[in-house]
């Protein structure tokens, strides 16, 4: 949404705004080469926050292969303790939460926050070098899949419900699984 993002943005320094949009989207792309899982960007709707009349934030959907949603991702790359504050408090709120067009059947989804360093994601994309890229990946995927098993063990404290305990532990088996392919 650009309101957030400009709400964002302006507490960022000048060099390291614009990050938010390409931050997104190179989250949303690693979903898209694990097995089992698409992503897509979220709706208008889904991206409004309490802010703005929404009821949560959320950047990235994620379906798994058969089509339901998986989980919810909200990525920032604003590293003010201020803001960060803000968006931790708002997923301990509503760790679960349902997209607008979820069923009255279907179950709420675990919300995972990825927070990245924005002059880490910055120097990701602005490098030519292959070798400074390839480290730069690397450690940007680490900190998305950490991010996600600790969201994802922060979501499983929170439920009581069966189901959503059993989906997230899935989940983090999964991510831990995801992980060892980036420990060399």
């Amino acid at each position: 949404n650009q309101l957030i993002r400009g709400m964002d943005a302006k507490k960022l320094a000048p060099e390291l705004r614009g990050q938010g949009k390409r931050t997104e989207q190179f989250v949303a792309g690693i979903y898209d080469a694990m097995p089992g899982f698409k992503a897509r960007m979220a709706t208008e709707e889904e991206d409004k926050g309490p802010e703005i009349g929404g009821q949560q934030t959320v950047d990235v959907v994620v379906s798994s292969a058969d089509g339901k949603y998986a989980f919810a991702v909200q990525v920032t790359g604003n590293s003010e303790k201020e803001v960060m504050m803000k968006k931790l408090a708002e997923m301990s709120n509503r760790p679960f939460i349902r997209l607008p067009d979820t069923l009255s059947n279907e179950p709420a989804v675990p919300k995972v926050l990825v927070f990245l360093d924005p002059l880490q994601v910055k120097n990701f994309f602005e490098t030519s070098d292959p070798a400074i890229k390839a480290k730069a990946k690397l450690e940007l995927m680490l900190k998305i899949i950490d991010d996600h098993i600790r969201s994802f063990t922060f979501d499983l404290s929170k439920t009581k419900i069966k189901s959503e305990q059993a989906s997230v532990k899935k989940l983090i088996d999964l991510f831990k699984e995801e992980r060892k392919k980036y420990i060399h």
